[in-house]
């Protein structure tokens, strides 16, 4: 996606991820924490290569890095997709988001500066919805998306079986384009 590379806010950097990453992704991948609500896990090298590798070779996908002062804290990015439609095919895209933050980095505003400066970024290049899940229990994220612009659309009830076990509520959350 042609975005204006690197998005700043003078704190928090956004970039698109490479393979030089793998490591630095690996550190905080592979802890428990980030583990917990994400489908794939990594916990190799050869695992955050991977990850890496195939978001990157998907045309309308975007995997970048979160830095700050020069160090990955986390990263963030998503697919890019047509909406449905019962007629003609858009010509607009909408947006799948999602992003991890090294637990060392949480509670300091990191995963919202990166989230407002993606999304802004894909929204003045023609994206009009981005559109976010989250488990209703990782009241966190909820709360870095509804900062961002983010309104709760529907949450579903035990939607997700959790590695314990557990069933999980789904929330899905949206922002418009202005």
């Amino acid at each position: 996606m042609d975005l204006p590379w690197p998005l700043t806010d003078g704190r928090v950097t956004v970039r698109p991820a490479d393979d030089a990453d793998a490591s630095d992704f690996l550190r905080y991948k592979r802890r428990p924490e980030c583990q917990a609500y994400v489908a794939r896990t990594v916990d190799t090298l050869e695992q955050s290569r991977a990850l890496i590798a195939d978001r990157l070779s998907e045309p309308d996908s975007l995997l970048c890095a979160v830095m700050v002062d020069g160090q990955v804290v986390g990263d963030i990015g998503g697919r890019r997709y047509r909406p449905e439609s019962l007629g003609p095919e858009p010509s607009a895209y909408d947006f799948h988001l999602g992003y991890s933050i090294d637990p060392e980095h949480w509670n300091r505003g990191i995963a919202s500066a990166a989230t407002a400066l993606l999304v802004s970024a894909l929204q003045h290049s023609g994206v009009r919805r981005v559109v976010a899940k989250a488990f209703a229990e990782n009241v966190a994220s909820v709360r870095v998306l509804t900062k961002n612009g983010f309104r709760l659309e529907g949450t579903e009830r035990h939607a997700v079986l959790d590695r314990d076990g557990r069933w999980l509520d789904d929330c899905t959350l949206a922002r418009l384009a202005d």
